[in-house]
């Protein structure tokens, strides 16, 4: 491995302009060695644009062409596979935005391929970035005794990108903005609010508590848009704990989101609100602790996925979003799916999840 992490960029769309071309032009320790988009123009000016690295239109030919150690895919959803399963063996270690896939056999099928592979494999579940996550996850798991419920809220201003129409829309010509043609589109996103958003809040969910879900029932409603837009679900978590979680993209102009889970243990509580990285601690007795997040540093942290991933790789950090907790919420947003649509409880499928022992372990191995 050279000096510098030779990186590629797979997807020139926006939110590889707002977050991860920016983090790998900033991040000494990362070189841009290629993009990889359909659309070559695109490729070629996000290539111009950060760093004149080389560009292409298929990652089977950038394989050939150039050294990559690490790549960053962040295209359509149901892409995703393919794309990752391609870089996994050819022994690239991958950063995958969320969500990981759409369904539960192509995420478990991945995590399997990274284990076999020897090769890192995270998601792009930002918020688990943010300097406080960590602490909040020790505190869930190791603070409030065994977890009993799970209250869960996600509330957006996704309503006109989903809808395809009006300003987003308008924005499709543009690269470095966000547009609705991906994300109204069912057949590339798999789904609206549920696939877009409620990962968020789930992949936090499992990432916190380190718990498969089993069953599921859930409610979702398109109000006429090609994609959900209001989600409701009751789920069962392995341990017996009963959980709900509702999401919308519905929230009016100018009224706060709001992003929050609300854990129940049988010695204590804690809020986290995620959209300002900060949580609540309760204990038996009454307040314990306020977890708060320095005014200094961002509670969406956008470009620390790539910085936290170059660390990983080179064995110097934890997986801050590993593949198998992201599974697990493909799985639970998968079965929400099948309920909404067939109006019945689901089975969860589950896979193998690494315990953080086992994680310490592997990193420690992939570094030498």
């Amino acid at each position: 491995m050279s000096d510098q992490l030779r990186f590629a960029m797979v997807g020139a769309g926006w939110w590889a302009h707002a977050a991860h071309l920016p983090a790998i032009a900033e991040d000494r320790t990362i070189s841009l060695a290629a993009v990889c988009d359909p659309s070559l123009d695109r490729a070629n000016s996000a290539a111009a644009d950060f760093g004149g690295a080389a560009a292409f239109t298929d990652v089977g030919e950038m394989l050939r062409s150039v050294q990559v150690d690490c790549a960053v895919v962040a295209t359509p959803h149901t892409t995703h596979r393919p794309l990752v399963e391609q870089l996994l063996r050819a022994g690239v270690h991958v950063l995958v935005e969320k969500p990981m896939t759409t369904t539960a056999e192509d995420a478990w099928a991945l995590v399997s391929l990274a284990r076999s592979s020897g090769r890192h494999l995270s998601v792009g579940l930002t918020y688990q970035y943010a300097t406080t996550a960590p602490t909040v996850r020790d505190i869930v798991r190791n603070d409030i005794g065994d977890l009993v419920s799970v209250n869960a809220e996600f509330s957006s201003h996704t309503q006109e990108l989903f809808s395809g129409v009006g300003r987003f829309a308008a924005q499709a010509h543009d690269p470095a903005a966000p547009h609705g043609m991906s994300y109204a589109d069912p057949t590339l996103s798999g789904g609206g609010q549920g696939q877009s958003q409620l990962t968020h809040l789930l992949g936090n969910l499992f990432w916190n508590t380190n718990i498969q879900a089993a069953q599921a029932f859930a409610y979702f409603d398109n109000r006429g848009l090609p994609v959900d837009i209001v989600n409701a679900l009751t789920f069962r978590l392995d341990n017996g704990a009963i959980g709900a979680a509702t999401s919308t993209g519905t929230t009016p102009s100018g009224v706060e989101a709001r992003q929050r889970i609300r854990y129940h243990g049988t010695r204590g509580m804690v809020e986290h609100d995620l959209l300002k990285a900060e949580a609540w601690v309760f204990g038996e007795d009454g307040f314990i602790r306020h977890v708060h997040n320095s005014e200094a540093l961002p509670s969406y942290p956008r470009r620390e996925p790539v910085t936290s991933f170059a660390r990983l790789v080179r064995g110097d950090g934890e997986n801050r979003a590993p593949a198998d907790l992201a599974a697990a919420s493909v799985s639970l947003i998968e079965a929400a799916y099948i309920s909404a649509a067939e109006g019945r409880p689901v089975d969860v499928l589950q896979g193998v999840i690494s315990s953080d022992e086992r994680q310490r372990e592997e990193t420690t191995h992939r570094a030498h």
